[in-house]
Parts: C-alpha cells; sequence; structure tokens
C-alpha cells in the first residue's frame, strides 16, 4: 500500500471506536429519560463497549497473527454494523445494552488490526510517525463527531446516532473488502493454540518497556473515556448548557488532540520518542493541575472544566500515537498479541474508570469528575516522565515459539 492509503485505513480502521463514543455521548440525557433507567446503568452503554473492546481484543490479535489483518477486520467490521443496527431498533435498555457490547468486539478487531499493520509495514520510528498521522486525521474528523451527534440527538432522537454508525460501518466493511490488501508477511500458524497463546502474552506481559507504554496508554486513555462518559450528565444536566455547546466542547477537545498530533510527528524529528513523550506528560502534569486545584476550592464552571480537558487532550495527542506503536515496537513477530494484551488492559481500566464514575455520580457535583480525571492525567504524566523514560526504547523481545507459516 502506498502512504496515503495506509494512512487513510489505519486512520478508518481506529476510527470506529471513538465514533462509538464520541457521537453518542449527547444521547445519554435522552437514553436515561425514555427506558427510565439510572446513570449507573445507562453507563453501562459505554463502559461495556469498552469492556468488550478490551476482552475481545485477546482472541482478535492472535486471530490476526493467525489468519492476517484483512479477515479479522472484515468481520469487525461486519460485527460492528450488526450491533449498532440492533442498538438503533433496541426496544429495552437490556438488549441496548447487548448491542453495544456488540459493537464493543467489533471495535477491537479492527484497532488491532490497524496497530498491526503499522508494525507490519514500518519500523518504530517510521512507525510513530505514520501514526501519529493517521490520529491527525481522526482528530480531523471526530472533531465534528460530538456536534454531529448532538443535531442528530437533538432534532432526530437519540436512534439516529446508532443508524449513523451502522452507515459508517457498512462504508468501511466496503473499503476494507474492495481496497485493503493483507500486510502480515508470515502467519503464526500457532497463534491460537492455547499453550502457544498464553506462553506468548507471559513473555509480552514481563517486558518492562511493554509494561511502560502499557500504563501510559492506560491512563491517558482512562482519563479520556471517564471525562467523555461522565461529562454529558454534568454540562447537560447540572450546568445547563445544550446539547449542541456540549458536542462543541467536546468537538473543540478533538482540535487540542490533533494540534497534539501534529506535535508529535515535529517533535519526533527533532529530538526522538522519548523525549516527545517526556514534553507531553509535563503538559499532562498542569492539566492535573487544573483538574484538581479549583474544585478543592469548589469554583469549577464549564470553562474551567474545558481548559483542563483541552490540555489534557493536547497531552493525549503525543502520547496517544507513541503508545500504540512503543506496546508493539518489541514485539515485530507478535505484534498483533502485543497490540491486544496492551489493548485489553487499556480497554480494562476505562471500564473500571467508567463504572466507578456511574456508581459515584452525584447530581449537580462536578467533584467525582474532576478528581478521577485530574488523578488519571496526572498518573500519565508521571508515567511518562519516568517509566517511559527508564524502559521505553524500543528493543526486539525473545521469542518464546517460532513462528511458523501452516
Amino acid at each position: 500500500m502506498g502512504g496515503v492509503l495506509v494512512v487513510l485505513v489505519v486512520t478508518l480502521l481506529t476510527a470506529g471506536q471513538p465514533i462509538a463514543t464520541d457521537l453518542y455521548l449527547a444521547a445519554l440525557p435522552s437514553i436515561r429519560s425514555e427506558y427510565g433507567a439510572p446513570v449507573s446503568v445507562v453507563q453501562l452503554t459505554l463502559s461495556l463497549v469498552v469492556l468488550s473492546f478490551g476482552l475481545s481484543q485477546l482472541l482478535w490479535g492472535p486471530a490476526a497473527d493467525r489468519f492476517g489483518r484483512r479477515p479479522v477486520a472484515i468481520a469487525g467490521f461486519a460485527l460492528y454494523t450488526a450491533g449498532a443496527l440492533m442498538g438503533a431498533l433496541a426496544p429495552t435498555i437490556d438488549v441496548l445494552i447487548a448491542s453495544r457490547v456488540a459493537q464493543g468486539a467489533g471495535v477491537a478487531a479492527c484497532t488491532v488490526c490497524g496497530r498491526a499493520m503499522v508494525r507490519d509495514l514500518f519500523e518504530p520510528a517510521q512507525g510513530t510517525h505514520v501514526m501519529a498521522s493517521a490520529m491527525t486525521a481522526l482528530a480531523s474528523l471526530t472533531m465534528l463527531v460530538p456536534v454531529v451527534g448532538a443535531l442528530l440527538a437533538t432534532h432526530l432522537g437519540w436512534r439516529a446516532t446508532l443508524l449513523a454508525m451502522t452507515i459508517f460501518g457498512t462504508a468501511m466493511l466496503l473499503l476494507v473488502v474492495l481496497r485493503v490488501p493483507e500486510t502480515v508477511r508470515a502467519l503464526d500458524g500457532q497463534a491460537m493454540r492455547p499453550a502457544s497463546l498464553l506462553r506468548g502474552y507471559g513473555l509480552i506481559s514481563r517486558h518492562r518497556g511493554f509494561q511502560a507504554w502499557t500504563l501510559l496508554s492506560s491512563a491517558g486513555y482512562s482519563a479520556a473515556f471517564g471525562f467523555l462518559s461522565g461529562s454529558a450528565y454534568l454540562f447537560i444536566d447540572t450546568f445547563g448548557v445544550s446539547r449542541l455547546v456540549f458536542g462543541a466542547v467536546i468537538g473543540s477537545a478533538s482540535v487540542a488532540y490533533m494540534i497534539g498530533t501534529i506535535l508529535c510527528r515535529r517533535w519526533m524529528r527533532q529530538i526522538g520518542l522519548l523525549h516527545a513523550v517526556r514534553r507531553a506528560g509535563a503538559l499532562s502534569l498542569v492539566s492535573a493541575a487544573v483538574f484538581i486545584l479549583p474544585q478543592l476550592i469548589w469554583v469549577h464552571t464549564p470553562l474551567t472544566l474545558s481548559i483542563a480537558l483541552w490540555i489534557s487532550f493536547l497531552a493525549y495527542g503525543v502520547h496517544q500515537p507513541c503508545g500504540h506503536v512503543g506496546i508493539a515496537a518489541s514485539f515485530p513477530e507478535r505484534a498483533g498479541a502485543a497490540s491486544a494484551l496492551g489493548g485489553f488492559v487499556l480497554a480494562a481500566a476505562a471500564f473500571l474508570c467508567g463504572t466507578w464514575l456511574g456508581a459515584m455520580f452525584i447530581a449537580g457535583s462536578a467533584a467525582v469528575l474532576s478528581y478521577t480525571t485530574g488523578v488519571l492525567v496526572g498518573a500519565t504524566g508521571l508515567c511518562a516522565v519516568t517509566l517511559v523514560q527508564r524502559h521505553g526504547q524500543p528493543r526486539a523481545a525473545p521469542q518464546a515459539l517460532p513462528t511458523t507459516v501452516p
């Protein structure tokens, strides 16, 4: 594939996840009203997407190493599309939750393949540039997604957001079928065997570089997911902002994220991978202070929370592409499995964060959201300036088992 097509494909393979969440955010209060469900139950339509996303990666990753990226991506978009359609027609909250679990599993397959394709085609340094370019393009797309979701939910109802996901999934399925070639160089015939799978995951999980990059990505993603999943109730129901304004706030965070991905590419050229992550870590620490300190003196407003969000997403625009590449960088023969295990940890952490926020939701208070997000953003910054600096330089790990072609 040419460079432009690679960036386009990786962008679209990873776009399913933010579209599955961001397009849907402004609809949460309406879903709560229609079904008469408590916040903790409605929150499951987001947090279980992430849990399904994480768990299913543990199988999708080895499947991508065993059968190739292309067939797994096709299966992923088919499942994503079916789940979105089922959710749009859901008669009960239970059916909606089940449909969202299916979407999460579909998203996982596509995301694993997108990350693994970058490792298939590029060395870590060049792969980070490609991933950052894809994340820039993704941010350009997703900055409009919350606004579109707000317009759909306001004028056509919350089910329209899921119908839009159905259309997206169908279009992406056709793109993969018609235009995307296989990128894996040699299929691993033993990747799906239980003994090989467990040994491979054991090898990956003990690698210090994998641990550092996974912690960085997990803390950063949990912070972003936690704020996005919990802020709709606070901004719309408590602060009284309109759905459109709330969508604009979330969309503007995507602008900050896009700027971060541009800085990532520039800093990678100027100072290298680890120094770029360290600079972004300093931004994360600043964001943590803006989340936490105003809440200590009870002065948080929509504006102060938005400023903290923008700074955190600026840093996340550097950390996310670097983290995605760093997780798999030391495992060229097991890129799918490494991406999957890192994605599982990332998603499990985000699920716990979303569940915590749903259980601790207190109407009228920004405390739980600001403190939780602030601590997670602060942890991201600390990891960036310590563990990643010590262990994050990509080094090929020894392979537990030889790769074989069936």
